[in-house]
């Protein structure tokens, strides 16, 4: 028995089922994403979702629910990678190196003594 996938299309219609419109770009299956093409398809994703929720019946508190644990969750995986951009780009080291000789310097002129 064959199963048939569950067209995507775009629905503000009050009470209908949430479905996201299908995407029509496909990344290059040779090529590796990075994590700024991640971000891009991710910021685009939370646009959508963002008009969605604005299109949503306020009534309809399932679907709200739905949205919003979804925007919270691409917020969330956006947050992460640009934590992690960050980390291999070199900035995260200068800024805990920062941190850690300004904790230094205070710890230093407190007891009189260079370190």
């Amino acid at each position: 028995m064959a199963t048939s996938k569950r067209a995507r299309t775009r629905s503000t219609t009050p009470g209908a089922a949430l479905r996201l419109p299908a995407d029509t770009t496909a990344p290059d299956a040779g090529a590796a994403p990075t994590i700024a093409t991640i971000l891009a398809d991710l910021a685009d994703k939370q646009a959508r979702l963002t008009d969605l929720i604005d299109a949503a019946d306020p009534g309809d508190t399932r679907t709200l629910i739905r949205l919003f644990s979804l925007y919270a969750q691409i917020a969330s995986r956006m947050g992460r990678l640009l934590r992690d951009q960050r980390a291999l780009s070199g900035q995260a080291a200068d800024g805990i190196a920062g941190a850690i000789a300004q904790a230094l310097d205070e710890l230093s002129s407190e007891l009189g003594q260079p370190l």
